[in-house]
């Protein structure tokens, strides 16, 4: 896996593997996620208070100072009353609360991603509070996420997921992605909302983002759940391309492809 430390310096990033290189701004070892973690929260006074009075508002004030902007949130409302899926593509830090603590109104999300941000001490509270659901390495945390994905959106909650996997700061393009998370809403018979963020601002000034939520796809009736893993990821896919391509976005690192 390619992880290029000096882009921060040159602006520029060369990659070769689309699928796994990573390039992440504080990319650490990841923590290895304890037997006895708990991915489905319990409902208390205190979880509400971390997550609506502390998480939610000071994550928040930051994505407003950070200058992200929304539009497309009235695709959103036609799923008040339902669970789903939101897939979005991984361009900075910020992803990791963005949609939790910002981008969507009232309605919970729950994130599905690495472990890096538990490795960050002074908000690793904010990020738990905020639903990271971690990947894990074992099959008992395996079943437990599943558990969570299921229990989530059957509370009419969001499953937030990052197709690409990995962090490309700054990143103007979507890239392929695989289409294994897709199996979830297959299966759940639940809807999958594209977002899209792109770069705006000044060339040579350091951009700010704009999120873009996309309309819902539903999964095909006369589809199995297999083929409309397939149909999902196809459609999330094509929608999030052309999306990006149709804004114009400011530069500001430098992606060039090399061969290994």
């Amino acid at each position: 896996m390619r992880n290029n430390k000096d882009w921060k310096k040159t602006k520029t990033i060369y990659w070769s593997d689309e699928l796994n290189d990573d390039f992440d701004e504080i990319l650490k070892e990841r923590p290895k996620i304890p037997k006895n973690y708990r991915y489905i929260r319990r409902f208390h006074v205190l979880a509400w208070i971390a997550y609506y009075l502390i998480a939610k508002p000071i994550l928040g004030i930051h994505c407003f100072f950070l200058g992200i902007r929304v539009k497309g949130k009235n695709n959103l409302r036609p799923l008040k009353k339902t669970g789903y899926f939101l897939y979005s593509n991984h361009v900075a830090i910020a992803d990791v609360f963005k949609f939790a603590a910002y981008a969507i109104g009232r309605k919970r999300v729950n994130i599905i991603g690495y472990s890096d941000a538990l490795s960050l001490k002074p908000i690793r509270p904010l990020i738990k509070a905020l639903g990271l659901l971690p990947i894990p390495t074992d099959f008992g945390n395996l079943k437990k996420l599943i558990d969570a994905i299921h229990h989530y959106i059957n509370e009419k909650e969001i499953i937030l997921i990052y197709p690409e996997a990995h962090i490309w700061p700054y990143y103007t393009h979507i890239r392929n992605f695989k289409d294994v998370s897709f199996s979830y809403p297959a299966e759940m018979n639940k809807p999958v909302v594209p977002a899209v963020t792109i770069w705006r601002g000044k060339e040579g000034r350091k951009p700010k983002q704009t999120i873009i939520f996309c309309k819902p796809i539903y999964p095909n009736p006369e589809l199995t759940p297999y083929e409309n893993k397939k149909f999902l990821h196809e459609q999330c896919l094509r929608e999030m391309k052309e999306v990006s391509d149709k804004y114009p976005q400011v530069e500001y690192i430098k992606y060039i492809h090399v061969e290994e």
